[in-house]
This record gives structure tokens, C-alpha cells and sequence, in this order.
């Protein structure tokens, strides 16, 4: 009995030696926190008791949880996990305020010797209904016990979603960071590796992308010739999309499932933005899509399931393999065309050099964790730069193409107008050759016609009357006297008539004087002949007019007046010329009968139209029954 009580003793000892070794120590805790990566314990299935500290934990199985989730299958498969932890603060220096800072991929709940610390996310035993939750840094209070046994239980889900890597970070499982509570969100950012200046200078970048996309897009709708502006800001604008929504997401999105859809989104367009801006550069230098082009375009499009499988592995064939493919072929290619004296290709070539060796040195410091003085301000420099130099090339050389072809445009457009002007003159010139050929034409059959009234038929006429005065009215009866009488009077009136005709056609005055004095020896006659009186009233500024404007203004006076003297049965009639600056205002008056239509049929009336619209004036009559009509016409001078 004694040797078996011993045997237990002895047993126990060891066990409770083993169990202490086990224990996660915290000594002390450095700048940067302490991550819980060892003595941790797991086990699948759900169970209460699992959170209590003085549960036996020895059948289970060792693990740790800061691997990527995809590399733990046994975690990823059973609906719920718990994971144990024993830890033990020794140092009472570090009884102060403590904080655990948590990054996940699935959803948690934590225990502290058997007492809830908090959760994130909503774990279901349907893997379906599982919500994954990342905190991204997040600090839930650690109220750690001096110089006791404490034990962290996390029961933790992953959710039932099509995970894609993460290519900055693995996905991890847990997380976790013990700090003091006053250091957690400096840890927080860098365990998720944002901070405010990482945040702005993201959005940065992605403003400089959004101002490529406006610009060159706009370049691309004012002028379509040039396509690799079209080509540039679609890359532009996929790029913008990646640096804002990828910003957005690991700044503002918590959710594990939304998270990783947008991520198949944007790792979905990665490779077309690789390829537009390699497009848009083909077009701008002028190459021909050779076998390299043809090679980058099909090894873009391969690219783009290795961005979601194989998990391990399939990024850097997705990602690095087009962008390798651009960064060495860029600057060869780029060399070539500046041999062969294409604008723009040297400048190109340097920016892609410049992009080689900056970007290789981001990856360097990121990869080996080289810590320089000013760290974040040497990251942010080097991948900035890198990732702008070639974008910033392309798109001066774009702007300093599309001013030039702006340039070319304007100067083509000038001749255009100075071609349009010395036509327009020409034809100007043209015009009024003709104008003056016909006015010298109608100057010409108006004397002409005039000379045949006046010779021929008013020789018939004055014979005629001649003869007519030769009867002997004594052997008359009173019948054929009056017969007599008034042929005689209507032999006077149309020789009086034919002899006021052909003196107006074209009257000596008009030629010598013009159209106002024209006008007033017109009126002295009518008057000395006629019933109707006609007043005359002329501008003292009217002066002399084109010797088109006048002759077309007297023959609209000599056929308004013939229709007055026709049909108006007026009594009194006036005639006033005005001169306003540019523009002559004649006006034709009688107190007639009225019912005067400026769009009659009468040859007269469309005479006068067609006069008036070849002088580009316009033509207006007021009539009123019994109170005569009134004409209106004016004209630019």
C-alpha cells in the first residue's frame, strides 16, 4: 500500500512539472507585445466545460493557431473548435492594465478562467450560418491573475466561404497579442498592418489614379484618333479601383465573408489592369502586336484562376507572372521603339528602370523586415514611386501628344478659316461683279426700252393724234362729237402717259443724282399730271446708296406708285425715305380704298417681293378699308 501511495505521489509530481512546463510564461513584454504562438491546445467539437480553468485538457492535441486558416484543415472542416491556453503573469511590475489584441479569420468568443472577455462574429453549429469576423487589431480587456495559473479558452468557427489569399498577409486563424492597454492600438495597426498614413497614402494613389481617369478619358472623347488614351484610362480607372475599394475593405470592412468577395473581385480584374496599360502603350508607341504582345495578352488571361487556386502557391503565378512578364519586356521594348526615334519611348524606358529597382527594394525591405530609420517613410517612398513612375510617363507623354495634335488641329482649322474668308471673298467678289454686269444689263434695256416708247411708240402715237385732230368736227352729229372728244382725250392721256413711262425708266436724274433726286423730279411730274397728289419727304442724311440699293429702291417706288395710281382711287399720297445708322426705311402712304395684300398674285406685287429679298430687307403693309394702305420696307445698308 505504502509503495502505491508512493507511485501516485511521484506521478502527480510529474504530471503537475509537465502542466507547469506547459504554461505560456510572461515574464515581460516588449514594445512590440507578446503573440501567443506556443503551449496552445485544441480539440473539435462544443462544449462548456471546455471554458472552465480547471478542465483536463491533456488529451488534446497541440497546435498553433497563428498559421494561415488554410493551412489548418483540421480547423477549417468541424463546425466548432475550442483552443486552450495556460499563462501565468510573474513579474508584478507587469500587473497593470493589459489588453489582448485579436486577429482572425472565422468567429470567436473568449474566455479568461471560465469568464467571458467578448466576441466576434456569430458562431452556429450550421457551418452555413456561421459569420466570420475579423477585428483587424481590435483590443479586448486581458485581465490577467499575478502569480496564478490563468487559462484563455477560444471557442472559434470558421465559416462556410470560398477563402482567396490574402497576398500583404495570411489569412490567420488566431491572432493574438498581449500589450499593455495603452499600446494596443499602435499593436492593432501593426498586426493588421494599417495606420492612418498607410490609410491616406492609399487614398492618395487612388486619387492620382481617378485624376489619370478623368483626364485621358476625356483626351479619348475629344479626340478618338488616339486610343491608348482610351486604353490608359481604362487602366486607370481599374486601378483606382483596386487602391479605393481595397482601402475601404481593410479599413472599414469587418465581415470575413463581404471581405473575401471583394477580394475575388479585385483580384478578378488584377491582371486586365496589367494588361490595358500594356495595350494603351502598344498604341501610343506605334508597335506591332508581334508575338511578345500576343504572349502578354494570353498569359494575363492564364493569370487569372492562379489569383484563387492553388491557394499556396497560385498568387505569385497570378500576380507576379504578367507583372514580371511587363517589368523586363517594358524597358526592351521601350529601348527599341526610342531607336527607332518614336517621341516619348526614352522617357518611358527610364521610368520602367526606375520602377524595376524601387519596387524590387520595397519587396526586399517588406520580405527581409529591414528596419531603417524613418521605416514607414522608405516604404511608402519606394512603393509609391514605383508604382507611379510608368503610369506618370505614359500619361505626360499622352498629355504632351494630345496637346500636339491639339496644336496641329488648331493650326489646320485656322488655314481652314483663312481658305473659308479668301473664298468667301472671291465669291463676294463674284457676286457683285455679277450684280454690277446686271444692273448695267437692266441700266441698258431700260434706256433701251425707254428709247423705243419714246421714238417709236410715241412717233405712232403723235401721228395718231395728228391724224385725229385732222377730222373736220362740222360734219358731226352731237353722238360722234362726244365719240369724237373722248377718243381724243384718251389719245392725249396715253401719250402723256407713254412719255412719263419712258422718261421714268431710267430717268437722266437717277443717273447723274441719284435716287433721291430721282424721286423728286418723279413727283413733280406725276403731280403736274395726275389727280393724286404726292408728297415727297427725304432724309437730309439719306446721301447716296449702292447703285444697286437705289435702283432697286426706285423700282419698287415706280410699282407701288403704278398700283396706286391704278386701283387705290386715292385723293393724296406720300413718299418718305429715313436713314437710321445701317438701315434705309422707305414708306409708300395713300388714303385709298384700301385691301392691299402684299402676297397677291400680281406680277407687280411679286416683282417688288423679289426686289425687296434681294436686298435682304423686309417688307410690311397696313390697310384698312377706307383709310388706304400703307408699305413698309426696310433695308440694311
Amino acid at each position: 500500500m505504502k509503495k502505491l501511495l508512493t507511485l501516485l505521489f511521484l506521478t502527480s509530481i510529474h504530471l503537475s512539472s509537465w502542466a507547469q512546463s506547459e504554461v505560456f510564461r510572461i515574464d515581460s513584454i516588449p514594445t512590440q507585445g507578446i503573440l501567443l504562438d506556443k503551449g496552445w491546445k485544441w480539440h473539435a467539437g462544443d462544449n462548456p466545460d471546455f471554458a472552465k480553468p480547471d478542465f483536463d485538457d491533456s488529451q488534446w492535441e497541440s497546435i498553433d493557431p497563428t498559421k494561415d486558416i488554410m493551412a489548418l484543415d483540421q480547423i477549417r472542416k468541424p463546425p466548432v473548435v475550442w483552443f486552450r491556453l495556460p499563462l501565468a503573469l510573474h513579474d508584478s511590475t507587469l500587473y497593470q492594465m493589459l489588453s489582448l489584441v485579436v486577429k482572425q479569420t472565422g468567429a470567436t468568443a473568449f474566455y479568461l478562467n471560465g469568464r467571458l472577455l467578448g466576441k466576434f462574429g456569430n458562431i452556429s453549429p450550421a457551418k452555413a450560418n456561421t459569420i466570420g469576423y475579423d477585428p483587424m487589431g481590435q483590443a479586448i480587456a486581458f485581465p490577467l491573475e499575478l502569480n496564478k495559473s490563468n487559462v484563455l479558452a477560444v471557442r472559434f468557427a470558421f465559416p462556410d466561404i470560398f477563402l482567396v489569399k490574402n497576398f500583404y498577409a495570411p489569412n490567420y486563424c488566431l491572432k493574438l497579442i498581449v500589450c499593455p492597454t495603452k499600446d494596443s492600438h499602435i499593436i492593432g495597426e501593426h498586426i493588421n498592418r494599417l495606420s492612418n498614413r498607410a490609410y491616406y497614402s492609399a487614398m492618395f494613389k487612388a486619387g492620382i489614379f481617378f485624376l489619370f481617369t478623368i483626364l485621358h478619358l476625356g483626351f479619348f472623347l475629344f479626340s478618338k484618333k488616339q486610343k491608348a488614351n482610351l486604353h490608359f484610362g481604362l487602366y486607370a480607372f481599374l486601378a483606382f479601383l483596386i487602391f479605393f475599394v481595397e482601402t475601404l475593405a481593410s479599413t472599414f470592412v469587418f465581415e470575413v465573408n463581404l471581405r473575401n468577395q471583394i477580394a475575388i473581385i479585385i483580384y478578378f480584374i488584377h491582371p486586365f489592369v496589367e494588361l490595358f496599360i500594356f495595350i494603351a502603350l502598344y498604341y501610343f508607341l506605334g508597335l506591332t502586336k508581334g508575338y511578345y504582345f500576343k504572349l502578354t495578352v494570353i498569359v494575363c488571361f492564364l493569370s487569372i484562376p492562379f489569383m484563387f487556386r492553388p491557394y499556396f502557391g497560385g498568387q505569385i503565378v497570378g500576380i507576379l507572372a504578367p507583372s514580371l512578364l511587363l517589368s523586363i519586356g517594358l524597358p526592351i521594348i521601350c529601348f527599341k521603339a526610342h531607336k527607332n526615334g518614336i517621341q516619348g519611348a526614352y522617357g518611358i524606358f527610364i521610368a520602367s528602370i526606375i520602377f524595376l529597382i524601387l519596387y524590387t527594394t520595397y519587396t526586399l525591405m517588406r520580405e527581409f523586415q529591414i528596419n531603417l530609420p524613418y521605416q514607414f517613410l522608405w516604404n511608402e517612398l519606394t512603393f509609391s514611386t514605383a508604382t507611379l513612375a510608368v503610369p506618370a510617363a505614359i500619361s505626360y507623354y499622352l498629355m504632351v501628344d494630345f496637346t500636339n495634335s491639339k496644336k496641329q488641329l488648331q493650326n489646320n482649322f485656322y488655314k481652314f478659316q483663312q481658305l473659308a474668308k479668301e473664298k468667301e471673298a472671291s465669291l463676294l467678289k463674284q457676286n457683285a461683279e455679277l450684280q454690277a454686269a446686271l444692273l448695267q444689263g437692266q441700266t441698258i434695256e431700260r434706256k433701251r426700252v425707254a428709247a423705243d416708247l419714246h421714238d417709236s411708240l410715241g412717233s405712232t402715237m403723235s401721228s395718231l393724234i395728228y391724224t385725229v385732230n385732222a377730222i373736220d368736227t362740222n360734219n358731226l352729229d352731237n353722238e360722234e362729237k362726244n365719240v369724237y372728244l373722248h377718243l381724243k382725250q384718251m389719245l392725249d392721256t396715253a401719250y402723256n402717259e407713254i412719255r412719263l413711262l419712258s422718261h421714268n425708266l431710267l430717268p437722266e436724274e437717277f443717273e447723274k443724282q441719284g435716287l433721291a433726286e430721282a424721286l423728286r423730279h418723279f413727283v413733280r411730274k406725276i403731280n403736274q399730271t395726275k389727280a393724286i397728289q404726292f408728297d415727297l419727304s427725304i432724309d437730309p442724311q439719306l446721301g447716296r446708296l449702292s447703285p444697286k440699293t437705289e435702283f432697286e429702291l426706285y423700282s419698287i417706288c415706280l410699282e407701288l406708285i403704278n398700283n396706286i395710281l391704278k386701283h387705290a382711287h386715292a385723293t393724296q399720297a406720300s413718299i418718305g425715305l429715313v436713314r437710321k445708322q445701317n438701315q434705309v426705311k422707305l414708306t409708300i402712304a395713300d388714303n385709298g380704298r384700301g385691301f392691299f395684300d402684299n402676297d397677291s398674285d400680281g406680277k407687280g406685287m411679286k416683282n417688288v417681293k423679289a426686289r425687296v429679298e434681294s436686298l435682304n430687307g423686309t417688307w410690311h403693309t397696313k390697310n384698312t378699308e377706307g383709310n388706304g394702305v400703307c408699305n413698309e420696307i426696310a433695308v440694311l445698308v
